[in-house]
């Protein structure tokens, strides 16, 4: 079906859990709806097209580009209509921005004339996005996250990551980079004889894997106007962290620059047809 109507599905999949809801406009008529599939997103409401941050394989848009600009792609599944926007990738180093291209839309079309940095942890990569005059120029994205639930001792989900652990770590590990797998390691042996709590391991190993992300990231934070648009499961480390290096941050709410951005692109994609 084309989109004609004020109802629709807002789909995100690359949160945990993936999410939905249900659209009039521009306004959510609920909370956010865990979903398991696009297909139980679309039975929230069947016949509605359903608007999602996931554009797939399909073909993408280089950076330097403007997220407001970039095309919507459409997707058929039986009866119902799939609509996403292209991806943003860069050549060197090689990246593809998804669904962060949405929320970075969504902050922008805010945030007037807003120039500077975007850090956007997700859960499938975190990413540094360089912002001048209304374009991305260029990104950087880590594998953080994967990093700390592969070598954390503790479940991440059900630890609430010690601040000060954190922050001592980060700065021993910023400090001398060669030790991070030593900084790992001794975590781990000290979690396993009972010398380190659950909390204390976990801010540890935010702290190791975050000092590496940071070392990396330097010239997109040492000194630039920054924002940090983050899910609220990841928000607590990647704030403690940016606090402890006394770097000023703009704080944007997650789903309000999701749902901006999925609006906007409909929006225009109506606005095109009409």
């Amino acid at each position: 079906m084309t989109p004609n109507t004020d109802a629709w599905i807002a789909y995100d999949p690359h949160h945990r859990p993936q999410r939905a809801w249900r659209m009039a406009g521009s306004a959510p008529q609920s909370a956010a709806l865990r979903v398991d599939n696009v297909a139980a997103a679309q039975a929230l409401g069947p016949g509605d097209a359903l608007w999602s941050t996931d554009a797939g394989q399909q073909a993408a848009v280089p950076v330097p580009a403007k997220p407001s600009e970039l095309p919507v792609l459409t997707q058929s599944d039986g009866a119902e209509n799939i609509f996403s926007m292209a991806d943003l990738e860069q050549a060197r180093p090689f990246g593809r921005l998804a669904g962060a291209a949405f929320r970075i839309e969504g902050f922008l079309s805010l945030n007037k004339d807003w120039d500077g940095v975007i850090c956007l942890p997700g859960f499938h990569a975190t990413h540094w996005a360089q912002i001048s005059a209304d374009e991305v120029v260029s990104f950087l994205s880590f594998s953080t996250l994967a990093l700390v639930e592969a070598l954390c001792p503790v479940e991440t989900e059900a630890a609430t990551v010690d601040e000060s652990a954190l922050t001592a770590t980060l700065a021993d590990v910023l400090s001398t980079p060669e030790t991070l797998a030593l900084r790992m390691a001794e975590t781990k042996a000290r979690w396993s004889v009972g010398t380190l709590s659950d909390d204390s391991a976990a801010g540890q190993i935010w702290g190791a894997a975050l000092a590496a992300e940071l070392a990396a990231s330097r010239s997109y934070w040492l000194g630039q106007n920054l924002a940090l648009i983050s899910p609220a499961a990841l928000a607590r480390p990647y704030r403690a962290a940016l606090a402890s290096q006394y770097v000023p941050v703009t704080e944007a709410d997650e789903s309000r620059m999701t749902l901006h951005g999925l609006s906007r692109a409909r929006a225009r994609w109506i606005k095109a047809r009409s």
